[in-house]
């Protein structure tokens, strides 16, 4: 295994976008159509059965011999992909450009709204087709310092054009919407109000709904990450909270996108114990996939005030000598409120080596975006730490096998792996899989108690030898016996030299997912 790759031992995308108001999920997962998105198509459909992946013990009961291991995303070589080369972008104080900010597939186009601080927050705007080479339009719609020749969008240079400025921009594309203005939605921080909304035709002409004007949309700080939470046909956001080990997040919903919720008042997701000192949650992207949801925490590594109250002065003292870097780790959860993460707490995209442009803060895009059989993750890097002279930056691209987050990893030796029970009508699979040479992937079918299914045994399974995300693996028969059906079954995997992703049942059953628990079962 190579150095983006940490083992840990033990047992182990049809659309995403709010309906109209008052319309019901269902409606709302039948209203949009596919694109190239986590949050929608392939990466992540609005209902199951979704494909099985490896983060926790939901899917997997028993395990023999293997090892989970979680991936960390692949940087470019070429990176940064994106660099500081326009007027506003360029100027000694300029904070940017970065992400803080939303990559999103349209038809084939991949639009990218991202960050640039120069004299206050400006939102600015690029194009491509293929990911890594960008163009970035004059635009003609905000003046900025006595010029419209630029690529921004909305800019507190110029809030009369919008009637607001952005911090963290969240966009969102909403195809459903009747009213042909609202067809996209901007969320973001304004330092004047807290959290607020903005609509669009196109994504380019904004104008913030006005009832926001002095009325933040929940109380925040200023970090907040917006998405379409398509599993339960809503929208969330998560936004900067504090707790004794410093800046924290917290989460909140939407079932219209207008009026929001936080069904818990601080955060939900901390940093603790198993975390360094000087370790705090500066704010975390979140996405739908496959049934869960995927957190991009920003770890920032400074010690927060351990006595006494906050000041900036107690901030700035309490954080002495603390690297200040900030690099991304990897979470999930099932309901919004609970959290994991990987034991072993090393960074999921790290701080590139001293000198490189990403060597001292990183931050991610709200989602990543699916090209062929990867997920590509857009980040804004900068070579100096928190708190520094902000004069450079750039945007970076790191890539990831799609479902590639965790895997059942054998080597020489081979393991086994039993799932949960599962309800599906044809004896077949679709694998996520590599396996290297001499290796193989073979599964069996047992019942409820453990017993082998005949006709069913890994003697007559199809063998899995090669490296797919879509892989086959099936019995030479086309009926599952009535018993099995009914009752359910579970596979029982077996790996050698080999590595399992995700696999799905054909004709799998549904996964039923209620509301998130905010209040203890009784």
């Amino acid at each position: 295994m190579n150095r983006r790759t940490f083992f840990i031992t033990g047992a182990a995308f049809a659309g995403a976008l709010a309906a109209p108001r008052g319309a019901s999920a269902s409606e709302a997962r039948q209203a949009v159509p596919t694109v190239g998105s986590p949050e929608s198509g392939y990466a992540d459909p609005t209902q199951g059965p979704w494909r099985r992946l490896f983060l926790d013990a939901t899917v997997i009961e028993e395990m023999q011999g293997l090892t989970r291991v979680f991936h960390s995303a692949e940087k470019r070589t070429d990176n940064p992909v994106i660099r500081r080369d326009l007027p506003w972008e360029t100027d000694p104080k300029t904070f940017g450009p970065y992400v803080y900010g939303t990559v999103m597939d349209e038809g084939g186009r991949l639009r990218l709204w991202y960050q640039v601080i120069a004299d206050g927050n400006h939102v600015a705007y690029a194009e491509s087709t293929d990911g890594i080479t960008w163009t970035k339009p004059e635009l003609g719609l905000i003046n900025f310092r006595g010029s419209r020749k630029n690529n921004l969008v909305v800019s507190a240079a110029d809030r009369t054009a919008t009637g607001g400025s952005c911090h963290n921009p969240s966009v969102l594309h909403c195809p459903w919407a009747s009213d042909p203005a609202r067809r996209f939605r901007l969320y973001g921080y304004d330092h004047g109000t807290g959290p607020r909304m903005a609509v669009s035709p196109d994504g380019l002409r904004w104008r913030f709904a006005s009832e926001t004007e002095g009325t933040p949309l929940f109380p925040s700080s200023d970090v907040v990450n917006f998405f379409r939470d398509g599993i339960r046909g809503r929208f969330g956001a998560t936004w900067k909270s504090v707790n004794r080990r410093g800046r924290a997040v917290g989460v909140a919903w939407s079932e219209d996108g207008d009026r929001w919720t936080r069904p818990i008042a601080g955060p939900v997701f901390v940093a603790d114990d198993l975390d360094p000192d000087a370790t705090q949650i500066y704010g975390m992207p979140v996405f739908p996939y496959q049934g869960l949801y995927i957190g991009l925490p920003w770890i920032y590594h400074a010690r927060y005030i351990k006595r006494g109250f906050y000041s900036p002065n107690a901030l700035y003292a309490a954080q002495e000598g603390s690297p200040r870097t900030v690099d991304i780790q990897l979470a999930w959860s099932w309901d919004l409120i609970n959290w994991s993460r990987p034991p072993d707490r090393r960074p999921w995209i790290e701080l590139g080596e001293a000198g490189a442009f990403d060597s001292g803060m990183i931050y991610t895009a709200r989602a990543p975006v699916v090209v062929g059989d990867r997920l590509h993750f857009y980040y804004g890097g900068f070579r100096a730490p928190h708190d520094e002279p902000r004069a450079e930056g750039g945007i970076g691209l790191a890539t990831l096998r799609l479902d590639g987050f965790c895997s059942l990893h054998a080597d020489e030796a081979e393991g086994s792996a039993t799932s949960r029970v599962e309800r599906f009508t044809a004896p077949s699979l679709t694998l996520n899989g590599a396996v290297r040479a001499g290796g193989y992937i073979e599964a069996e079918l047992i019942n409820r108690r453990g017993r082998p299914i005949p006709g069913f045994n890994r003697t007559v399974c199809t063998r899995f030898e090669a490296d797919e995300v879509r892989g086959r693996l099936g019995w030479p028969s086309s009926k599952l016996p009535d018993s099995a059906v009914r009752e359910g079954v579970r596979v029982r995997f077996y790996l050698k030299r080999a590595d399992l992703y995700a696999y799905l049942p054909d004709g799998a059953e549904d996964i039923q997912i209620g509301p998130p628990p905010v209040e203890p079962a009784p």
